[in-house]
C-alpha cells in the first residue's frame, strides 16, 4: 500500500507530541499503525510479548523520563490482557497513551460474533483511566489521539485510552493532521491561587518544629530544587513516600525518607507542629491505613483539588502545581519576613535521631539478608534506576533501605500487584538509555512476566534482573502463618524452576548464588558488563531474616 492511511496519521499525531518509542503487539485489529511505524521510520516499536508488558513498559519509560509513554494493542483479548498495566498507570498518576484497536465500525455495538469482539470495550477501557475515547469517523482520528496525549499529560496526569475501529484505519487519509496542543485550556500548570499561598504561609511562619512530606506529585512536577529549598528554609525532616523517593538525596542529614511506618519517626510527628504535605495522597500502606497521627496543623499542596483533605483533616490547601506552589509559598514567606530557618535549634538534631534509629531497626529485622542491601547498595549510581516488583526485598530494604539520589530512579508498583516489575524495568531502561537497570523481583512475580525476557534480549537491554527466590509467595505465607499458626500456609509454594535456565533459554547471562560474597560479586560482573543477566538468588542458602516479614495487611477491624 502505497497511499496515506488511518493508520499514518496516527503516527504522525504521534509524532508531532514527540514520541519516539511505542510498546505493543501486532494484530489483526492495529495492523495499519504498525504498517505506517514501518514505512515512516521516525518511531522505534518495541514488542512485547503479552499486552500487560506492553503497558508496564510504557508506564515504567513514563516514570523514568516524564514524558508520554505509548503503548499499542489489538482490540478485545489484547485490550483485556493490558488492563492490569492499565490499572498500575491508574493509580500511579502515569501518563500514559494506550492506544487498541476496534473491529469494523459498522458492526459495533451488534454483538454478533465478530472476531475479537468484546462488549463495550470502551467502558472497560474507562473504568481504569482518565479518559477514553473513539473516533467518530476516519476524519476525526488524528484530533482524537491529538486530544487523548495531551489530555494524558495535564495535570492531574494519568492514563488514556482511544480504540481505532479498524476499518479507520485503513481508509485514506484526507483530514489535516492535527497539531500537538499541550494541555487543555484550564489545566496547565499554574501555582495555586494567592489567597490560599498567603493563609498557608500564615501557619508555615509559625512553626518552629515542622516537618515536610514529598510525594511522587512532586516529582511528577519537578519539584526537586523547590522543595529542598522549602525543607532548608523551614530547617524541616523530609520524610517522602515511595514515589517521593530521591526528591532530596537520601545521604542530605534532613532526608528521612520512607520510613512513615517506624515508630521513632510517628513520635517525632506527633512532636512536629506543622506537617507541608506536597504532592502525596497519603496512601494507606503508609500511614497503616490513616492511624498514623499527623500534626494538627496540616498544609497540603495538590495540582488535584480532590486530594486534599481527603485522608486527613487540613488547615490549609494550596490546589496548583508543586513546583510553582511551593516556589510561590517560599515568595510569601519571605514577604512576611519569616525567620531564614523556621525550626527551633534542637529540631535537627531530633530529626537527625529519628532517622538513623528508623535505619538501625529496620537493619536489624533483615537478619544475614541485610548483606543482599550491603553488597549492592555501593554498586547503584545516581542515574542507575532500580525498578522493585511487589517482593519482600523490595518492601524492606529496596524501598526504605536502598540509597536514591535522584527522582524517577526509585519505581514500585502503587497497585501493589506482582509482575509488573520485569515490564517496568525494559520502559526504564529504554527511557534511560543506556543507564543501567536494576530489577528486584521474587520468584512467584517474576513468573508472571518471565516470558518478557524474550523482550529484553531482543533490545539487549542492560538491565539486571535479581530474583529472590524463596519457593513461593513468600509475604502471603508469612501472613499465613502470623494468622492461622506456623505450618498454615496454604496455595502459596511454588516450587523451585530453573531461573538460570530460563535465563539461557532466551540468550541472557545468569548465575545462581547461595552466599553473600557470590551476590556481591555476580552483581558487580553484571552492572559493569552493561548487558542483560539474571542474578538468582537462593534465600534459603543464605539465611532467614530475623523478622519474618507480614507488611500492613491484618484483617477487618469488626464493625
Amino acid at each position: 500500500m502505497t497511499e496515506r492511511t488511518g493508520g499514518d496519521v496516527v503516527v504522525d499525531a504521534l509524532v508531532r507530541t514527540g514520541v519516539e518509542v511505542v510498546f505493543g503487539i501486532p494484530s489483526v485489529h492495529n495492523l495499519p499503525i504498525y504498517d505506517a511505524i514501518r514505512r515512516d521510520g521516525r518511531i522505534r516499536a518495541v514488542n512485547t510479548r503479552h499486552e500487560q508488558g506492553a503497558v508496564g513498559a510504557a508506564d515504567g519509560f513514563s516514570r523514568t523520563t516524564g514524558r508520554l509513554g505509548v503503548c499499542l494493542t489489538s482490540t478485545g483479548p489484547g485490550a483485556a490482557n493490558a488492563m492490569g498495566g492499565q490499572l498500575e498507570a491508574c493509580v500511579s498518576s502515569s501518563p500514559v497513551l494506550h492506544l487498541t484497536g476496534q473491529i469494523d465500525s459498522r458492526f459495533l455495538g451488534q454483538r454478533r460474533g465478530f472476531i475479537h469482539e468484546v462488549p463495550d470495550q470502551l467502558a472497560m477501557l474507562a473504568s481504569l483511566s482518565k479518559a477514553a475515547y473513539r473516533p467518530p469517523s476516519a476524519d476525526a482520528v488524528s484530533a482524537t489521539v491529538a486530544r487523548a496525549a495531551a489530555e494524558a499529560m495535564a495535570f492531574p496526569r494519568g492514563p488514556v485510552a482511544v480504540e481505532i475501529p479498524v476499518d479507520f484505519q485503513y481508509a485514506a487519509a484526507t483530514a489535516k493532521v492535527a497539531a500537538w496542543g499541550g494541555p487543555e485550556t484550564g489545566t496547565v500548570a499554574e501555582a495555586g491561587s494567592s489567597e490560599d499561598i498567603a493563609h498557608a504561609a500564615e501557619i508555615v511562619a509559625l512553626s518552629r518544629r515542622p516537618v515536610v512530606w514529598a510525594g511522587g506529585g512532586a516529582v511528577a512536577a519537578g519539584a526537586g530544587d523547590e522543595v529542598a529549598l522549602l525543607v532548608r528554609r523551614l530547617g524541616a525532616g523530609l520524610l517522602t513516600s515511595p514515589n517521593g523517593r530521591g526528591i532530596v538525596p537520601e545521604d542530605d542529614p534532613c532526608c528521612i525518607g520512607n520510613l512513615s511506618w517506624d515508630p521513632d519517626v510517628r513520635a517525632l510527628c506527633r512532636e512536629a507542629d506543622l506537617l507541608v504535605a506536597v504532592g502525596t495522597r497519603f496512601q494507606g500502606p503508609n500511614t497503616e491505613n490513616w492511624k498514623m497521627e499527623l500534626p494538627a496543623r496540616l498544609v497540603q499542596i495538590d495540582v488535584d483539588p480532590a486530594v486534599p483533605g481527603r485522608n486527613y483533616p487540613v488547615e490549609a490547601a494550596i490546589v496548583g502545581d508543586a513546583k510553582l506552589s511551593t516556589a510561590a509559598l517560599l515568595e510569601e514567606l519571605d514577604r512576611l519576613g519569616a525567620p531564614q530557618v523556621l525550626a527551633d535549634g534542637q529540631w535537627a538534631d531530633r530529626v537527625a535521631t529519628a532517622a538513623r534509629s528508623a535505619r538501625e531497626r529496620l537493619r536489624g529485622t533483615l537478619g544475614p539478608q541485610v548483606g543482599l542491601l550491603d553488597a549492592l547498595a555501593p554498586c547503584i549510581g545516581a542515574g542507575t534506576v532500580v525498578v522493585k516488583d511487589t517482593t519482600i526485598a523490595a518492601y524492606t530494604w529496596g524501598n526504605r533501605l536502598l540509597p536514591v539520589r535522584r527522582p524517577r530512579t526509585s519505581i514500585m508498583p502503587n497497585g501493589f500487584a506482582i509482575g509488573l516489575g520485569l515490564p517496568h524495568a525494559i520502559g526504564a531502561a529504554i527511557g534511560s538509555q543506556g543507564a543501567p537497570v536494576v530489577l528486584l523481583a521474587g520468584d512467584g512475580g517474576f513468573l508472571l512476566s518471565a516470558t518478557e525476557l524474550a523482550t529484553v534480549a531482543q533490545e539487549s537491554l542492560p538491565i539486571l534482573a535479581l530474583v529472590f527466590v524463596d519457593g513461593g509467595y513468600g509475604v502471603v505465607r508469612n501472613i499465613q502463618q502470623r494468622q492461622y499458626g506456623p505450618g498454615a500456609s496454604f496455595g502459596v509454594d511454588l516450587g523451585r524452576p530453573d531461573f538460570c535456565g530460563l535465563a539461557a533459554a532466551f540468550g541472557i547471562g545468569a548465575e545462581r548464588v547461595g552466599s553473600i560474597g557470590a551476590y556481591a560479586a555476580a552483581v558487580q560482573r553484571a552492572l559493569s558488563g552493561r548487558v542483560p543477566f539474571l542474578v538468582e538468588v537462593d534465600l534459603d542458602a543464605i539465611g532467614p531474616m530475623s523478622v519474618a516479614y507480614t507488611g500492613t495487611s491484618r484483617p477487618p477491624a469488626p464493625s
